[in-house]
């Protein structure tokens, strides 16, 4: 009984330290002085605001509208020439046309595209043991923010030492169909490295 009673004291002895409103000072707060806020960014009327943005990642493969075809012998790529020029090496290896020669402070490719049908497997075959190809240029303008791709069969020494060789002459419309080519690599299946 007597440590009921002696907790009954202690109880009514802290409920009555708790009720004084004399001391209701220790229980506000407001009064007590407040650390300094330190901030490290820029403050209001500092604020700087970023409006740089990341470029998202395509959905798709190839350019779509940066790239279209001018006249049948000239393709326009809305790219500035180092991009341009870089696009198009992939779009000439992603689509199999192989490079033989370039020269970049030239704007020059040089490159070949088998004139054979190499659909079927005997047409491969037939293709490695002969030299039907034609040697095309592909030369590189840059436009103001665009640039320029033209197409044309390579000079008259290059291709006559190819038909030296027994190589028939490709015919005049190589260059738009290479073009052609290009055009629908660039715009829909080219991908990314």
């Amino acid at each position: 009984m007597q440590a009921i009673v002696k907790s009954l004291l202690l109880a009514g002895f802290l409920a009555s330290c708790g009720t004084t409103t004399e001391e209701s000072r220790y229980r506000d707060t407001e009064a007590l002085e407040r650390p300094p806020i330190v901030t490290s960014g820029p403050t209001k009327e500092q604020r700087i605001v970023d409006t740089s943005s990341i470029p998202k990642k395509k959905d798709r493969t190839g350019l779509g509208s940066d790239v279209y075809l001018s006249t049948p012998t000239q393709l326009t790529i809305k790219q500035p020439f180092d991009d341009a020029w870089n696009t198009l090496g992939r779009a000439l290896k992603q689509s199999g046309i192989k490079i033989t020669d370039h020269e970049r402070d030239k704007g020059l490719y040089y490159v070949t595209r088998e004139t054979a049908d190499t659909s079927g497997f005997f047409a491969k075959a037939s293709s490695f043991f002969s030299d039907d190809v034609a040697i095309y240029l592909l030369t590189i303008k840059p436009e103001s923010e665009e640039t320029t791709v033209t197409a044309t069969l390579a000079n008259a020494s290059e291709q006559s030492s190819a038909a030296k060789d027994g190589t028939p002459q490709p015919s005049a419309e190589g260059p738009e169909d290479l073009l052609q080519l290009l055009f629908n690599m660039l715009r829909d299946k080219l991908e990314e490295d």
